[in-house]
């Protein structure tokens, strides 16, 4: 985080969390005071797919630094169509493999940002 007048590197996705946490606050507190809705805040079950998207995220941050980027990032992208998009798995797999490919190019020879090897380092 640093400190106020020199912020470290997670100073600002902690800020616009924040924001994010507080503006969705309002929200919930501006459909609950209205009074005469008597629709559902959350729809049946469709709590679930946000939720599993939340859990599926969290999971990709905690092993991107152990399994490493190019694995890491295909697994997301397979879990995440398969979970939350459910399509087809021929399209699923041929996505992953582009997009894991191109954000590695992207990342590692253009912007020349050193991507977590996990345990293919050493």
């Amino acid at each position: 985080m640093g400190k106020f007048r020199h912020p470290g590197p997670g100073f600002l996705p902690f800020s616009l969390a924040l924001i994010l946490i507080l503006l969705s606050l309002a929200l919930i507190l501006e459909n609950r005071t209205k009074g005469g809705s008597s629709k559902p805040f959350w729809a049946e079950r469709t709590w679930l797919r946000p939720l599993l998207g939340v859990i599926i995220f969290t999971l990709y941050a905690f092993f991107l630094g152990y399994i490493g980027f190019i694995l890491t990032t295909f697994l997301f992208l397979v879990i995440w169509m398969w979970v939350i998009e459910r399509i087809r798995w021929v399209t699923i797999l041929s996505i992953s493999v582009g997009v894991t490919a191109v954000l590695y190019f992207i990342f590692e020879y253009f912007l020349e940002v050193p991507l977590p090897t996990g345990f293919f380092s050493g």
